[in-house]
Order: C-alpha cells, then structure tokens, then sequence
C-alpha cells in the first residue's frame, strides 16, 4: 500500500477511535453526574488585583521551620520589599501533638511559645533591610494545614501565598507534598511553590536583585488562552521580566513504523499553535517584551528542560478545573512541573 493511502487510512481510524472515546466518555458523564453534589461557587475574592504597578501587595508564607520554608520565606519578603505590602507568616501546628505534648509533658503552653520559635526563624531569615521595608506579622495556630492556611489567606485578603515544597511524586508527594498539592486543588489565589532539591540537581537558590529575570509562561490555546497570556504578562511586568509563552503539543503515543509518516501531521499541528501563540502575543507585546515558542512534546518534562536552557528565574502555570470525571485534577499538572524544575513556579488560579 503506498505510503499517501497509508497515512489517509491511518487517519481515519484515529478519528473513528477519538469520536468513539468521547460519545463513551459524555455517557459516562451524563450517567454519573446526578450522583454528584453540585460544586460549592467560591466566595467572591475581596483581594487587591495584581497590575503592573501595584504587584503583590499582601502576601502570606506558611513555614514549617524547615530550610526549603526559609528559601520561600525569602521569596516572600523579597516581593513584599519591592511592593511595600506586607506579609504573614504563618505556622500550622498538629493538634494531635499538641493535645500529646500537653498530656506527656504537662505543658499547656507550647502553641504560645511556637509564637516566638516562629519570630526568631523570620529574624534570622530575613534581612533587618527587608523587615524596614515590609510590614511583617507572624501567627501560630493549630489545625489541618491546608484548611489553614485557605483560612488566613481569606481572613487576611492576600493575594498571594508562598510556600515550600519538597517537589517530590509517588509516595514521597504523599507523605511530604500534600500540603502544596492541597493548597493547589483549593485556591482562589495564585500560589509561589519554591521546589527542594531533586535528585542530581541544585534547589533553587535565593532571590537576587534582578529575580526572576526571564519569565516561562505555559499557554493552553483554548478558550481562556487570551486571558491567562494577560495574566502572564501582568506579572512579568510587574516583576520588571521579559516572558515567553509557550504552547506544548501533547506527544501521541504510536508504533515505531509510522513515525515517519506522521511528520507532516506533526508540522501543520505546529505551525497552527504557534500562529495562535504570535497572535496572543501580538496585542500585548506594549506591555512587555514576549517571545513565543511552540514544539511537540510532553509539558512537564519539556516546560522543565526549557526552564533550565533559558535560565528563567519562574515558571508560569494556569490551574485548570476539571470539566470530566476522568483526567488529572486541579494542580495536578502544575505540581508535576513542580516536581521536575528546579525554578520556582507560580500557579495561577483559573
């Protein structure tokens, strides 16, 4: 058969099999959505909006006295500084070993003294310069971190919150990453996850003067595509950063003997985003300087390799809401190029 009949009767078959996957999947939907409470609306946010002049101007920092929590603690004050606004640090403690320590060792006032534990760690954190600069509170209370850390957040109006994470996957994530994975499913605010160290490569270091510098910024090119391309770019000018909006074609899986034939397919598919991509950019190029790139590939592993090539000091993510029962959750994808890059990344809520 030649080669041009190969790849139509290829094609065909594709299509027929995606048709037939979503008609099973809308079903599965339309059978199991009754069985679903409707989602709660988030409250509207009473936060000041990010612009490029105003920046973020209150900030929360949940620390567990840990040294990737005093890396994000640094960020913090560092973006506190250059906005005058002011910044919470925050520490959650376990009511389990609170309640232990109160009966093993007859000491009732261990929250209250985690209060000056928690000052000392920002005093030997942050420079006595950045404190001048920034307001700075500190509070200790006791819950379920994530819920507490939603809750100060709310409470205090921030419009950001800043937090270490160990950017770790499987069973580690389980054990030492499910607060920030929380925290990603749950927020209404955009969140600065600072990622440890990962086997074979550096932790991020700390904030420069001239941090981030070059700004990666994923682009879904969908219906939303225009708005979280201005969100992208509202940051990077209120960092003083030039940013690049990139577009990751999914990578099919597909047998070794048509992998030459897919070629063209592949091309058109690039040439398209990457049309979409300089139209986004097009409009908003006033606002800061942009690049685009788009190429064919997997978003953690290539987002991760891109971050490194180009030494961007942040990477961009847009937390998306699952539409369907079946797929990966709200921060999912954000928390798996966090687990892979060694740059700070900021997940935008959608």
């Amino acid at each position: 058969m030649a080669p041009s009949a190969m790849r139509r009767l290829y094609q065909t078959v594709t299509r027929a099999e995606q048709r037939r996957d979503e008609i099973e999947m809308q079903g599965i939907n339309r059978i199991l959505s009754p069985l679903v409470p409707p989602r709660a609306q988030p409250a509207p946010r009473t936060t000041t909006k990010l612009t490029a002049r105003t920046g973020f101007r209150s900030i929360l920092c949940p620390i567990d006295f840990s040294d990737r929590s005093r890396l994000a603690l640094r960020y913090a004050a560092a973006l506190a500084r250059r906005s005058q606004g002011r910044l919470l640090v925050l520490y959650v403690n376990d009511p389990l070993l609170i309640a232990a320590a109160g009966i093993a060792l007859h000491d009732r006032t261990l929250a209250t003294r985690n209060l000056g534990e928690l000052r000392r760690f920002v005093q030997t954190t942050v420079s006595p310069a950045a404190t001048e600069q920034s307001r700075f509170a500190e509070v200790v209370t006791t819950g379920k971190p994530v819920h507490e850390i939603m809750k100060a957040a709310k409470r205090r109006r921030c419009d950001l919150i800043v937090m270490g994470t160990h950017g770790l996957t499987g069973a580690d994530k389980l054990l030492l990453g499910s607060t920030t994975h929380g925290v990603l499913q749950r927020t209404s605010v955009p969140i600065l996850a600072i990622p440890g160290e990962h086997a074979g490569s550096p932790r991020a270091s700390a904030p420069g003067p001239s941090w981030p510098g070059r700004i990666i910024a994923a682009v879904e090119l969908d219906r939303r595509a225009k708005r979280d391309a201005r969100a992208a770019v509202a940051v990077a000018r209120s960092l003083d950063a030039a940013v690049m909006l990139v577009h990751v074609i999914r990578e099919l899986s597909s047998p070794p003997w048509l992998s030459k034939q897919l070629g063209a397919s592949e091309r058109t598919q690039i040439a398209h985003a990457q049309a979409a991509l300089d139209a986004l950019a097009g409009g908003l190029r006033r606002q800061a300087a942009i690049e685009t790139r788009v190429w064919l590939g997997k978003v953690p592993r290539d987002i991760a390799k891109l971050a490194a090539a180009e030494r961007a000091g942040l990477v961009i993510m847009t937390l998306r809401t699952p539409r369907e029962w079946f797929g990966p959750g709200r921060g999912s994808l954000s928390f798996e190029v966090l687990s892979q890059v060694t740059t700070p990344v900021l997940a935008l809520p959608g």
